[in-house]
């Protein structure tokens, strides 16, 4: 097995926000929640929901290239403006692995003067040099899996198609194939669904039956 991935559910966020939200209100009272691009948008959304905060922001930090592989060094790419001086401040993610995004935010963040400023993520690794102040499940580093959020299902089905379609395959050995690299179980019929979409997406093709890469590159 090249690495462990892990389908995350809709029902996990839930439980997961719901855990976070419960948590944060014992210890502290946001007046702006900051998600993370591209992760943590929805976690934070919810949270603002849920903690009835509605100065919601967004910045984005990015370092994943193709799935569970690093694309250099963390960097912020990107920010709007921020209105969160002498607030205090809830930065939220989806998970820390590295801890590395979480840790570029946080810098940057502290210089626009928040009163104070936290942070929580639905998912801790232990291994990751950032630990965010809540967090709703903690998992230790030698059970580390690739967890793949229903926000990224597209992007991580495609970059583990290219991995294992080396040669052409049909969706039943494909599907196998996803399963003994990466001890990922999908529906057939929900598997066959996502490569339709990549198909029309222009990332796959098909030929006597059987799924081929049609692209060469991965997106980034």
């Amino acid at each position: 097995m090249e690495f462990k991935v892990e389908a995350v559910t809709w029902n996990d966020i839930n439980r997961w926000c719901q855990i976070l939200s419960d948590t944060i209100m014992e210890r502290y009272q946001p007046e702006a929640i900051v998600g993370l691009s591209r992760g943590g948008l929805v976690p934070a959304r919810i949270l603002s929901d849920s903690l009835l905060i509605k100065d919601l922001y967004a910045v984005k930090t990015e370092h994943w290239g193709i799935t569970a592989s690093m694309d250099g060094t963390t960097r912020l790419k990107a920010t709007g403006k921020l209105d969160i001086q002498d607030k205090k401040v809830l930065v939220v993610d989806d998970i820390t692995d590295t801890g590395e995004s979480m840790e570029v935010a946080v810098r940057f963040l502290e210089t626009m003067s928040p009163e104070s400023l936290m942070t929580a993520t639905m998912l801790h690794i232990t291994h990751s040099k950032f630990r965010p102040d809540f967090f709703a499940v903690e998992v230790p580093a030698e059970k580390w899996t690739w967890f793949t959020f229903p926000w990224n299902v597209t992007e991580d089905l495609y970059n583990l198609t290219h991995r294992v379609l080396s040669d052409p395959l049909t969706t039943v050995d494909l599907k196998k194939k996803l399963q003994e690299n990466f001890g990922l179980v999908i529906p057939e019929t929900e598997l066959e669904e996502n490569l339709h979409h990549l198909e029309k997406l222009g990332k796959l093709k098909t030929q006597d039956g059987k799924w081929l890469v049609s692209d060469i590159n991965r997106s980034k």
